[in-house]
């Protein structure tokens, strides 16, 4: 979603704002928290007219490389086909603005080159000035107990060699596994500023995985668009695509062997996707950070405030919105006035952020004012 978050709050959603005004205009009514609100409210304002943006498809630098592993019959190379279809048509779909893509496993296998050398050349030479450089995994996996492999026509991936291969990129990198018993890639592929999504929990779960085929469909349908930015978060893709495979064992009565797992803080644990409701985790553990930051602000194709944004834009806007989750999660032991006063600053950095991106209109051409204007705290 990429927005900033108040207590779970997009800023960019006009009925989740009008919410978490609604709410401020109830504390401001108390005398003794008008004056210290004052500022903070008309801060909120200004960042809801400044948030809703329109604006080009704009790719910034992405690259998208999918790979069709062995179907070993004709019914799951078809499926691993569609799969991979989908995501090439959401990618397309985008037109020349969207990102770069490539797919391994589908074209012809002369001899002399296999699917791995293919995959180690594309990552090898990602292209310049790429910053954001996706692998997708689409097949069968297995795991001996110490291994974790990826199945290809050909020698097999291994989650080691994957993570060898990206250690030296600058970009970004998310890895999204489909694969049975994917679940060991998750604390081989542990790195900073690395995001990776497995269809399994753990390498046990070695039954076909159904996860991609609903990952592959949400990921950029609107439905899961929270909070209605014109976008769909991987963090809000896998969420759905998760929930939708654990209802298809619960529709056929059968025991579910697979739970997507979510790792994009750099410690190799992961976070089980039942654990998200929305996007957020409502479950935490107290051996590592929340996983989920990350991945909602990872779009497959941007738009809107986001497809506007430069490179050290969407840095400055991470790290902002960061210091707000902080602040999010410290509010009890700070108390709501000193919370309040502590998140003023950093929405006025914000709002200055997407005010230098630039626009007046909203995303349906209206005035991006709110329709229903607080009610001043003075009265």
């Amino acid at each position: 979603m990429g927005t900033t978050t108040l207590e779970g709050v997009g800023v960019r959603s006009i009925k989740e704002i009008k919410e978490w005004l609604t709410m401020i205009r109830q504390w401001l009514s108390e005398p003794k928290n008008r004056n210290v609100l004052h500022r903070t409210l008309g801060t909120l304002c200004w960042m809801a007219s400044l948030c809703f943006c329109s604006g080009d498809l704009y790719s910034q630098e992405q690259k998208v490389i999918v790979v069709v592993g062995a179907g070993g019959s004709d019914d799951y190379q078809q499926q691993f086909e569609t799969w991979a279809d989908n995501w090439k048509s959401a990618i397309t779909s985008a037109g020349e603005s969207g990102p770069d893509f490539v797919c391994i496993g589908l074209e012809d296998n002369p001899a002399e080159q296999n699917d791995l050398l293919r995959l180690k050349q594309a990552l090898t030479n990602p292209g310049e000035g790429t910053a954001e450089l996706w692998v997708v995994l689409i097949g069968h996996g297995t795991d001996d107990g110490k291994v974790s492999k990826f199945n290809l026509r050909g020698p097999d991936l291994s989650a080691v060699q994957l993570h060898e291969w990206l250690i030296d990129q600058k970009a970004r990198t998310i890895v999204v596994n489909c694969a049975s018993s994917s679940g060991g890639f998750v604390g081989k592929l542990k790195y900073p500023n690395r995001v990776v999504i497995t269809a399994t929990k753990s390498s046990a779960q070695r039954n076909f995985a159904r996860f991609g085929e609903y990952l592959s469909a949400a990921i950029d349908d609107p439905a899961y668009d929270l909070d209605k930015d014109l976008q769909t978060s991987l963090l809000e893709a896998v969420v759905a695509a998760s929930s939708q495979t654990q209802e298809f064992y619960l529709e056929e009565t059968r025991l579910a062997t697979e739970l997507a797992m979510i790792d994009d803080n750099g410690d190799g644990k992961g976070t089980p996707s039942d654990w998200f409701q929305g996007t957020r985790a409502v479950k935490k553990s107290k051996a590592n950070e929340p996983d989920g930051f990350v991945s909602n602000q990872v779009f497959l194709i941007r738009r809107g405030t986001e497809a506007k944004l430069t490179i050290e834009q969407r840095e400055t806007r991470e790290q902002l919105e960061r210091e707000l989750e902080t602040l999010r999660q410290k509010k009890d032991a700070l108390g709501e006035v000193n919370y309040y006063q502590s998140i003023e600053p950093v929405l006025l950095k914000l709002a200055k952020l997407y005010q230098s991106v630039g626009s007046e209109k909203s995303v349906d051409g209206q005035d991006s004012s709110l329709s229903e204007t607080p009610a001043s705290p003075d009265k």
